[in-house]
Parts: C-alpha cells; sequence; structure tokens
C-alpha cells in the first residue's frame, strides 16, 4: 500500500511538473515583501531577457526592430533599419514596491543602440543630411515602471495581467552619439556636426530622443504584458 501511495504521489508531482508554464528560475514571493521582490527580479533580468518563445515572449536583449520611422519637431524625419539594442540584461534593480495590484519598480542601465541611419531635416541649429551607420551610447538612464494589475480567468485559470503600464526615464549621466555621413559628401561637415551633437546631447535629446527610447523602451514592456498574460497567478504569486 505504502508503495503505491509513493508510486502515485510521484506521479502528481510529475503532472504538476508538466503542468507548470512559468520557467524554472521565475521563484515566487512569500508576501510580495519588497526585498523579496527586488533579489528575484535582479536575478530573473539576465535568464529572462533572451526570452521565452514557448510563450511568445521576445528577447529584449539584444532587442531587434527592422524598422523605425518617425517626423520629429522642426520637419526631421529619421529612418532606423537593421537596429539592435542591447544592455537590459544588465541593469541595476533599486527598488521594488507592491500594493493594491499595484507594482513600482525602479532600475538603472547603460543601453547601446546600433543600426543603419536616414535622417534629413533640422535640428537644433543645425541641418542634417545624412545616410550611415548609427550607434547611440546611453549611460545610466534610470527606469521608472508603475505597472497595475488585475485577475483575469481564463479557461478555469486566474491569471495575473498587466491592465496597464506607464514608463519614464532620466538621463543621468549622457548620450554619445556615433553617426556616419552626416552630410552626405562632406566628411568635415559630418565631423563638424557629430561633435556639436556630442556638446548638445542633453538639448538634442530632450527635444529629439524622446520618442525614439519610448519606441524602443514600449517594446520591452509589450514582453512584460505577454509574459503576465500567459503565466498562472498562482506560479508567480504566494500570499
Amino acid at each position: 500500500m505504502d508503495k503505491l501511495f509513493s508510486i502515485a504521489f510521484v506521479i502528481l508531482q510529475c503532472s504538476i511538473c508538466l503542468a507548470k508554464i512559468s520557467p524554472d528560475y521565475i521563484k515566487p514571493c512569500v508576501g510580495l515583501k519588497s526585498d523579496c521582490l527586488k533579489k528575484n527580479i535582479q536575478d530573473t533580468i539576465p535568464l529572462y531577457v533572451p526570452g521565452i518563445p514557448s510563450i511568445g515572449v521576445n528577447s529584449t536583449d539584444p532587442l531587434k526592430y527592422d524598422l523605425i520611422e518617425m517626423e520629429l519637431p522642426g520637419g526631421l524625419t529619421i529612418q532606423f533599419t537593421d537596429g539592435v539594442m542591447t544592455g537590459l540584461k544588465k541593469c541595476i534593480v533599486d527598488d521594488v514596491k507592491f500594493e493594491n495590484n499595484e507594482a513600482d519598480i525602479t532600475l538603472h542601465c547603460d543601453i547601446v543602440i546600433k543600426g543603419k541611419y536616414k535622417a534629413k531635416g533640422q535640428i537644433l541649429i543645425v541641418s542634417l543630411n545624412g545616410d550611415g551607420d548609427a550607434k547611440l551610447k546611453i549611460t545610466d538612464i534610470l527606469l521608472k515602471a508603475k505597472l497595475k494589475f488585475a485577475d483575469k480567468v481564463r479557461n478555469g485559470v486566474t491569471h495575473y495581467e498587466v491592465k496597464n503600464y506607464k514608463v519614464s526615464y532620466t538621463i543621468r549621466d549622457k548620450v554619445h552619439f556615433d553617426l556616419t555621413n552626416l552630410f552626405k559628401g562632406s566628411p568635415e561637415i559630418s565631423q563638424t556636426v557629430l561633435t556639436f551633437l556630442n556638446e548638445n546631447w542633453k538639448e538634442v535629446v530632450n527635444e529629439f530622443g524622446g520618442p525614439i527610447i519610448d519606441f524602443i523602451v514600449n517594446v520591452a514592456f509589450k514582453n512584460v504584458q505577454v509574459f503576465f498574460r500567459e503565466i498562472p497567478k498562482d506560479e508567480l504569486i504566494v500570499l
């Protein structure tokens, strides 16, 4: 009888393991205490950012995008292609708070964005007519995310979905631009414009960088929404 009970218990445990959707590195925090959440999120980031294909979570480090097109103030048109962003896997979690179905997460990172670009128009007091390689290095960007959650039952299973989110950022150090061929056919003017952009990076980012950074941050957090939509609540939260 004891042997039959043991076999049944093993089968039950195996069934639970097979039914589990979340990766093994996801560790629930009892009572959702801040210290536990901070540690778990920090430990999870480098394992999570390559993606979880089994549930449709794409890679966010590297984060690849084929095309971004936008028209910015002053009639400046920019097109980015073959873009790659790296750096999220080394983000440092500064603080996590959870209360009343709302999470506040603060973290900081160094981010590098590479790709091909085309740009034409006015940026501050200089004119651009460029087509070349682009590299942006953002040093010490502070990200603050607020996520609101709500229970949603699907097929008898409760999920803790992200109802909405808001992400703000502050660049605490600087942005360095490395852009080739900023002014077609004139390496001298291109270098002068590049020097101007780097010397005035804060004004450039404040005026023109927001839409680009917003696009990339929102792509990353869309993956967070997918993650919570697919993972059952009882695999994430232990009260």
